[in-house]
This record gives structure tokens, sequence and C-alpha cells, in this order.
């Protein structure tokens, strides 16, 4: 495991080295070079670890995968075996100890020639493997080399006292760093969030667990928006400005904040207003965006081997949702003060075990129009009893382009002794390892896909938890990518359930237009236009509603 501290420290000094104007262009921009690597290992190993413990979960999984590991493992133990008899024996004298030194020196030469090889197999042979547990860095021209016209990537990196970025587009590259801390970033982050995760009904009132209590929204705050984007990104902007798909790799505070409700100019009018909203110069105004895990994800991505061949009677589309969970709607019903209700995936009070866990009514409709977008058959839809983790594991998910789970999602910790992100299905009678009614991060990074899409309609998928400083995106995200989804469809927050139908149904129709099908990234782009310029409601032009989502992993055109 690399040292974070270390690798910070490196980017420190060659940053001060860099910008300090005591060296040649050509230098600087070889520092800025070593500076994007440093920058990746530092990121890496600051994520990696909570990743390195489901590794050999997930490897279980594959008899292949699980023994090459296992002889890498041995390689491993017998190289630091050697190394630490070599320092006890270096101290000795005569010539048997001599012998013996030189006798250690070939197996420690051999074993890493061992581990050499293993690992160039990983690379080749298991290259997702090796990003989800450990990613390798991108130099400035392998991530130009991967970058199609009209692309570019961002990347950041924030420590105690500095925030560093960098930009790349095709052909140009820039970096800048900004005196300013994590607290300070996570402060800013705070507000906008805080505007963000609140879900109100048609009257202003919050549901928790089918109850509305009457309370107010609060605006989102585009002033404070628009000087984070500033401050931070706007120094490097010429150069992905022209672009018209923009790659984010982001840490720290910025990791909870959908890049689409950044501000690129001082917003008028007032953040309550509708038409103010509508108008503002949102990010997403400019550019289809996507969100990385790391940078090396890109190189996986576009690595990636073709789509498996599809049976031509095999359903395009395959959704679960709609559990059977807690009380049923009719009894929400009875209790009063229910209608119009806005229903949100994840919000849900005082949970002890999955059954208690609120229904979601709107989740069978979602999933019935996400199917009818991709004229699937109506047996692709799981619902109710049917939507079950035994379920989702027999099921041959390789034949779908869209995999679709309506439901709540769960953070690590979000019932007691659940350990790892998951998604929840309809509680078994009879628990056990095969159906425990939660599909947990590394048990979906077994799963078979050859998939497009993977549709993850629930609320925590896009972070390992809600709080700004959170790892970026939840094991349940990476682990997709690992089982073979090209890109995944994730939420910040409590999802509102109409908006969920709008935004999903309206991103597939749009991928999958006879004449004009438009790429992941552009198409959740347009959705979530369309829904803010609906004029229909006006909260349907408040940020909250529109921008829950982001797509993960290859949202590019022809990929």
């Amino acid at each position: 495991m690399r040292n974070p501290v270390a690798c910070l420290a490196l980017v420190a000094l060659l940053a001060l080295l860099a910008l300090s104007g005591r060296v040649g262009a050509e230098t600087r921009a070889e520092v800025r070079d070593r500076v994007f690597l440093s920058a990746q290992t530092a990121a890496a190993s600051a994520a990696g670890q909570a990743l390195a413990q489901a590794a050999v979960r997930i490897a279980a999984g594959t008899d292949e995968l699980a023994a090459l590991l296992r002889q890498r493992q041995d390689a491993a133990d017998a190289l630091q075996e050697a190394v630490n008899l070599l320092g006890v024996l270096s101290i000795g004298t005569g010539s048997r100890a001599e012998s013996e030194v030189e006798r250690l020196r070939g197996v420690i030469e051999a074993r890493r020639g061992d581990l050499e090889r293993f690992d160039a197999r990983l690379a080749r042979d298991f290259p997702e493997f090796r990003e989800l547990t450990n990613p390798s860095p991108m130099s400035l021209p392998e991530v130009q080399a991967a970058l199609a016209p009209g692309e570019a990537l961002i990347l950041t990196l924030t420590d105690d006292t500095f925030f560093y970025i960098w930009a790349v587009s095709k052909t140009e590259a820039a970096w800048n760093r900004v005196e300013i801390d994590a607290a300070q970033i996570e402060g800013r982050v705070k507000v906008l969030r805080g505007a963000l995760t609140t879900e109100v009904d048609n009257r202003g009132g919050i549901a928790l667990g089918g109850k509305t209590l009457r309370r107010r929204a609060t605006p989102f705050n585009r002033a404070a928006s628009w000087q984070l984007w500033s401050q931070l990104f706007a120094p490097v902007a010429p150069v992905f400005a022209g672009a018209d798909h923009l790659m984010l790799v982001l840490d720290g505070p910025l990791t909870s904040l959908p890049p689409a409700v950044l501000v690129t100019a001082p917003p008028e009018g007032d953040d309550s207003d509708p038409a103010a909203l509508r108008a503002t110069p949102w990010l997403v105004r400019s550019h289809a965006l996507t969100t990385l895990p790391s940078v090396s994800a890109l190189g996986v991505l576009r690595r990636a081997k073709a789509p498996l061949p599809r049976d031509p009677g095999a359903s395009p589309f395959v959704g679960f949702g709609d559990p059977l969970l807690g009380y049923r709607l009719d009894q929400v019903a009875a209790a009063g003060d229910s209608e119009g209700a806005v229903f949100t995936r994840g919000a849900y009070e005082d949970v002890a075990r999955v059954a208690d866990l609120t229904p979601l009514p709107n989740t069978a409709a979602e999933l019935r129009a996400l199917a009818q977008a991709m004229a699937a058959p109506g047996g692709s839809v799981h619902l109710g009893a049917a939507a079950t983790e035994a379920a989702v594991k027999a099921a041959d998910l390789s034949q779908a382009d869209v995999i679709a789970f309506a439901t709540h999602g769960l953070l690590a910790d979000g019932l007691p002794g659940l350990s790892e992100p998951a998604l929840v299905f309809t509680p078994p009678a009879a628990p056990s390892e095969l159906d425990d009614a939660l599909l947990t991060a590394s048990e979906a990074a077994q799963l078979k896909l050859s998939a497009n899409l993977v549709i993850l309609s629930a609320c925590n998928t896009a972070g390992s938890d809600g709080t700004p400083g959170a790892e970026g995106l939840s094991g349940l995200a990476r682990a997709f990518i690992f089982a073979g989804a090209r890109a995944i469809l994730v939420s910040h927050w409590p999802v509102d359930d109409y908006a969920a139908r709008v935004l999903t149904t309206g991103m597939l129709g749009r991928m999958y237009d006879a004449e004009h099908p438009a790429p992941r990234a552009e198409a959740l782009r347009q959705a979530m236009l369309a829904l803010l310029d609906d004029r229909s409601e006006d909260r349907f032009a408040q940020p909250r509603i529109w921008a829950p989502f982001v797509v993960v992993g290859e949202g590019g055109a022809g990929f």
C-alpha cells in the first residue's frame, strides 16, 4: 500500500518548484506531468483500503482469478521471508554465511520475477480487478491518447493546505494550485448540499417514512456555487471550454456534490425564483458530464472488450424493484396526511431490519416505463415477491443492454452489522448466504455483465456516505464496473420518485432513439435540462429535483 502522506508531500514539493518561476517552461511541464502521476497515486492510496478488503470475496467468485491471487500471495510471502533472512545473515561471517546470502539473493530475484509475471497477467487478463483494487496512474500523454475529440478530463487533489487541479484535453493541459484547505471547501459544499438533500412535497412538506412534515425548503445558494467554481475550476477552464463531454475525477469534499450544479458565471435574480433558476449558467448547460473513480479508469474502460454477442431472443432490459417491505401503501394512506407525499429512496426512520424499510410505491411504474422505453417484454421486470437477491444472482444478466435496480440503497453500517454498501430486495422467509435481501458490493462484483448501462435508482449510490470528504464513489459503483458494466447511473441524495422516473426513462429514450441516439452522458444531460426547463411545476427548476444523478464510467460516444 502506498503512503498517501508521502505522496501528498511530494505533490506539494513539486508544485512549489513548478510554480516558483525559478525553472524554465520545459522543466515546469516535466514537473507538471510528474505531479499529475503523484496526485493519482496519493488519491488511490487514500481510497484503496476499503476496496482491497473486498478483494478476497470478489476473487472467490472467479476460480482463475482466485488461483492467480493465491499464487501471487505465495510469491510475495516467499519474497518477504527471503528478504528477512537475508537481513539476518548479512551480519554473519564465514563462507557458509556468504554462500547462504548468495542463495537468498537468487531466491529474491526469482520471486521478484514471479511477482512481475503475476502482475503482468493480472493487468492483461483482469484489468478491471487491478483498477478496482490498485489503480495504475496514467501519464498526461496517455490520457490525451485515450481522449476522443471534444472530450476533456479534470483531476482534483485536496490536502490540508492546498487544492490542486489539472485539466487535460486532446491537445492541451494545464494545472493550478489554490491556497485553500479541505475544511474551507467542505464548509462551502455543506451549504450547497443543505439545499439539495431536503426533499419536499408539492405543499412544502418533507416525506419521511410516509409521514409528511411541514417545512420550508432552503433555496440552493447559486452565489456559493459560483464562488466555488470561480476559485477552484475557472483557472483551468480555457483547456476544456470547448469540450462537449467533460470527465471529472474529484476528491475530498467535492465528491459529494454533482458537478452539474456548479454555476459558471455570476447568477442573477433570486435563488427561489424558478425563472432565475432556469436562466442560471449551470455547468450541465455547456457540457455532458461523466464521473470517473480514477484517471486510470478511463484507460480501462477504453480498452474494454466489445459487448458479448446478444441472443436475438434475449430481452435488452432487465429490472428489479418494488421489494415487499414494511407497511404497504394502503396502510400509509389509511394513516392520513399522505396525499401528494413525495416518497424518497433511502429516507427512512429508525431502521433496525431490512423488512422495516419504507415501501417505494413508484418504483414499479418506473421499471415498467424503462422496459417500455427499451421495447422489452413484460417478463423482464421483476417486482414485489419476484424482486429477490436470489433472483438477481440466478438471472442471466450478460444478455441485457440495460439493467435497472429501483429500490433502497444502503450505506455501510446502514443496518447493524452491514460492512458494505448494498441494494435492498424482498426479504426471504429464511435468510441464507444466497439470499439475505442485501446485494452487497462484493456480491455485485461477482455478477457477469456486459451492459451498456446499469441504473441504480436508489439513494446514496454515488458516495460511500452523504458527507463531504467521503470516498467519491460507493463500493457499489466500482463493483458494477468490475462486473462488466460500461457505465452506471447513480444518485447523490434521496431521489424524488417522480423525478427519478422522468430522468431515467428520458435518458434511455434518448440513448436508444432510432434516428439520433445520444451517448450516455449527453442523454442524461438532455433529460436533466428537459426537467429543469419544464414549466408545469415550479419545483422542477430546483437542482434537488433535476440534478441527483451522475453517470459513472464510460459516458462518451462510440464506446
